[in-house]
């Protein structure tokens, strides 16, 4: 007999107390996907979470994404936990709603795919081609396997689970509370600071994100190591514009003034 949902609540939520906060909460997502009657619980979060969460600031550099992306593709098991991380990466999408999304959620004709935020309770359609492709080429392959209908089968902590030892298996540290560790979260982290740097608005950012203010966008963005060498560069292209610091405004003076002197110099002779 299954027990009420009263006493499964309160089992899950005295559990909070023990354990990686990020195996929990996999454990807890997983619970109330399982379980119909838990549809109504909210996973609750934890205050030291939330901490580490504000004050991390995790981005992936080009270097790890392709050590990461090629130790993925050396497993055949490994192929979904692959597709999780490309797809991520590209829609910088909540795991969560990465893997409650349906294929026809996905629409290759005009690149753009469907996404509810079980946290804002809202949907948000976004362009991104490169993503709908990838969708498109999962689904001819898990239509081949019998697949259903979510474009992603597998549990949250069978993709961290993956995540975290292709990681360490190249070098790269992994973890939520791991000095210099990454976790899924810091893909959408990843993909937002990314499109910053590209020059994309941060209004425009927001609205990829699905964020409810544009606050809670510049926490994504507060981080941006690369961005030092881009004011440069884009500086430097300004002073080019402007001519500043080459000597051509001096240059031209002197030219203009000089030709007079030679002029007066050949009607002396």
């Amino acid at each position: 007999m299954t027990p009420p949902i009263g006493v499964r609540c309160l089992a899950i939520s005295v559990r909070l107390s023990a354990g990686p906060s990020s195996h929990i909460k996999a454990a807890l997502n997983h619970a109330v996907e399982t379980f119909p009657d838990l549809k109504s619980f909210q996973v609750p979060r934890s205050p030291l979470t939330k901490k580490v969460e504000e004050e991390r600031d995790r981005v992936l550099s080009d270097e790890e994404i392709a050590k990461i992306s090629g130790v993925l593709t050396t497993k055949y098991e490994w192929r979904e936990a692959l597709f999780f991380f490309q797809l991520a990466l590209i829609t910088a999408g909540r795991m969560a709603e990465l893997r409650r999304m349906r294929w026809e959620e996905s629409e290759v004709r005009f690149g753009s795919i469907k996404l509810y935020s079980s946290k804002t309770k809202k949907w948000r359609t976004i362009k991104a081609p490169s993503a709908t492709t990838l969708i498109a080429q999962r689904r001819a392959e898990a239509d081949g396997e019998g697949g259903g209908s979510r474009v992603l089968t597998q549990p949250d902590h069978w993709f961290r689970d993956i995540l975290k030892e292709a990681s360490e298996s190249v070098g790269i540290r992994y973890g939520q509370t791991v000095p210099g560790g990454w976790c899924p979260h810091d893909l959408r982290h990843t993909c937002l600071t990314n499109l910053a740097l590209a020059g994309v608005p941060i209004n425009g950012i927001k609205e990829y994100a699905g964020h409810a203010s544009i606050i809670e966008t510049q926490r994504y963005l507060k981080f941006m190591p690369q961005s030092v060498e881009l004011a440069a560069s884009v500086s430097t292209r300004l002073a080019d514009l402007a001519s500043i610091g080459n000597g051509s405004v001096n240059g031209q003076k002197e030219k203009s003034s000089g030709k007079p002197q030679a002029a007066s110099k050949g009607k002396t002779l």
